[in-house]
């Protein structure tokens, strides 16, 4: 049975009067609710996958930016097996595992160890609301779950050190988000929970949708109807390319030897999977 849910909460940048470059307030301010969204609907994931989520703004209030917001989550589509407790319930577990989300970045936290302790906590809040019985419940997915984390703390980069937000929600308040929080290792999350590797090496074509000149990002490619970012490692023939040695043009492809690194968990889940060009074997150029 479907669900619609609000989860009303409100954010407070709190800064000085005559700030300088004002622009940047609003740049991290909006960043800062996309990260709220964002978090929202990881962890309405774990009551059911199948969540839509439309974040609505209610009011505005001058002096410090002041914003009220309520989230529209849509849980438990037709057809789904579905027990889940009552909204209340649910409203409840999204705005108390939001809080302790936000109180690990307030305390400045970053580490694989309190990571999983936040996963700790809220697992608790959703046996106390019932909801770990649930045919739908699932735990949060630890790696979403930091990088959610980041991306939140990642709007607070824009701030000075005396800005700070605040949140609050009909139950809970956080206060002193603020700037020069170290980051969750996404690298060191990923080594805690592997439990095996498999690396692939194969040869493919990839056609060639945007090249990079500055030579230490991904190149956008085209593989059958997918599109595909990729980081070439063969030093040499980028070297030649960004010297202008080697040409390519619109429409051409690359001949590649491909390395596909896949890590798994314990219970044999796909944690993470990164494809790397290890060599460049030619190009194919276009022939119209």
């Amino acid at each position: 049975m479907k669900k619609n849910l609000q989860s009303k909460f409100e954010i407070r940048l709190d800064f000085e009067r005559n700030t300088v470059n004002p622009s940047r307030l609003f740049k991290s301010f909006a960043d800062m609710i996309d990260g709220i969204n964002n978090l929202d609907h990881l962890i309405a994931e774990s009551v059911n996958t199948k969540v839509k989520s439309t974040i609505f703004l209610d009011d505005i209030e001058k002096g410090s930016l002041i914003g009220r917001f309520w989230n529209e989550l849509v849980v438990s589509e037709d057809g789904q097996i579905d027990n889940s407790p009552d909204e209340n319930k649910i409203e409840e577990y999204i705005e108390e595992s939001r809080a302790e989300s936000l109180n690990f970045i307030a305390g400045r936290k970053h580490t694989v160890q309190d990571l999983e302790d936040l996963k700790e906590k809220i697992s608790e809040i959703a046996l106390s609301k019932n909801l770990s019985n649930s045919f739908n419940y699932a735990e949060p997915d630890t790696l979403k779950l930091a990088e959610a984390i980041n991306r939140i703390n990642d709007s607070t980069d824009k701030l000075t050190d005396i800005e700070s937000y605040e949140l609050k929600s009909p139950n809970k308040e956080v206060k002193d988000i603020k700037t020069g929080n170290t980051k969750i290792d996404i690298e060191e999350v990923e080594k805690a929970l592997t439990d095996s590797e498999i690396i692939n090496k194969s040869e493919v074509f990839y056609l060639i949708k945007k090249p990079d000149f500055l030579g230490d990002t991904a190149w956008s490619f085209k593989h059958g109807t997918k599109s595909v970012s990729v980081k070439i490692l063969h030093q040499e023939w980028l070297e030649n390319f960004l010297s202008g040695k080697i040409p390519v043009v619109p429409g051409d492809s690359l001949h590649v030897k491909i390395k596909q690194t896949s890590k798994y968990n314990r219970n044999g889940y796909l944690i993470s999977e990164k494809t790397e060009i290890i060599e460049v074997i030619n190009i194919i150029h276009n022939q119209q």
